[in-house]
């Protein structure tokens, strides 16, 4: 009851689930984010389609995107399915998803999941938290409680409160002036995808338009178009430390067993510490994390959280 109680004090919350071809991941997220959610929480999923219109490559079965669908009305029978009649990639798809939630319906912020992180029963108490922190602190521009994965129990009861700079885009929120904000450097990025697979795009040419801006990279991820206007905006990402998420993409574009294994990422151990409203960064904190990314984006040498990859 306790959990229920909490539930129906938290605002409704605008939810986008992305969704291409792993139905069994889809299915332990939405269970996993189902417990936490009602009929008042406005939950869409924005399924990518089969075949990219631009390099004619099969993305994904037919029946492999309807079992997709279906998983997700069974779960969520109050939600929307948005589901594209091409494959668009997944930065388009997250284009998509933010133009509905914060030009068409207007709201003020919006949680973003991808198909491969399975949440706590307390992800998005947590992340209300960090949203309202988000809202009265121009200087954030995402927010997330995946927290740090490689913790011991031990040391996330002792932390339960501090918040972390984010390394990945996961299971993130943003505001809707953060997403506005960002607008001008990100519709750049996506020219630079236009009429192109986006596993086949164009990674030099993204890699200059960076460098003109005085930023140095490898990437030339969408992942990383974010990372970088945060930073050309003075904005930094947060986390908990506290880990409310377990990440499951063993397999996919960016992961394979041997990857996933190799960083630990099976050895995740979700927080089972009572929710704990998390202390807002300091002035200090902000400068320091931003510091940081700007090293990161200059070239120099900085220490990384992890040896990842990014979508």
């Amino acid at each position: 009851m306790r959990l229920r109680s909490r539930l129906w004090r938290r605002p409704p919350m605008p939810i986008a689930i992305l969704s291409l071809n792993r139905p069994d991941y889809l299915r332990e997220v939405l269970h996993s984010l189902r417990s936490q959610i009602s009929s008042l929480d406005e939950v869409v999923l924005f399924q990518d389609g089969a075949v990219n219109p631009w390099s004619g490559s099969l993305k994904a079965a037919s029946e492999t995107i309807q079992r997709c669908i279906d998983i997700f009305k069974r779960l969520i029978p109050w939600g929307t399915v948005l589901a594209s009649a091409d494959n668009i990639g997944i930065a388009l798809n997250y284009e998509r998803a933010e133009q509905y939630m914060f030009e068409m319906l207007g709201k003020p912020y919006a949680l973003f999941l991808e198909d491969d992180l399975v949440l706590s029963p307390r992800y998005l108490t947590t992340i209300q938290s960090l949203i309202d922190i988000a809202m009265s602190d121009n200087r954030i521009a995402y927010v997330s409680a995946y927290g740090n994965m490689w913790a011991s129990l031990h040391e996330q009861r002792n932390r339960r409160r501090e918040l972390q700079h984010m390394h990945e885009n996961w299971g993130f929120a943003m505001t809707r002036q953060a997403w506005f904000d960002e607008r001008p450097f990100r519709k750049q990025y996506l020219e630079l995808l236009h009429g192109q697979d986006y596993s086949e795009r164009d990674t030099p040419r993204i890699l200059h338009f960076y460098e003109r801006r005085g930023w140095k990279t490898i990437l030339s991820s969408q992942d990383c178009a974010r990372w970088i206007a945060s930073v050309e905006l003075g904005k930094v990402r947060i986390t908990t430390f506290v880990c409310h998420a377990r990440y499951i993409g063993e397999n996919g574009q960016n992961f394979n067993p041997e990857a996933y294994y190799s960083l630990g990422f099976d050895q995740t151990l979700m927080s089972d510490t009572l929710v704990a409203k998390p202390v807002p960064p300091t002035a200090s904190q902000i400068a320091s994390w931003l510091e940081t990314e700007r090293k990161r984006f200059r070239g120099e040498e900085v220490r990384p959280f992890y040896t990842g990859h990014v979508t």
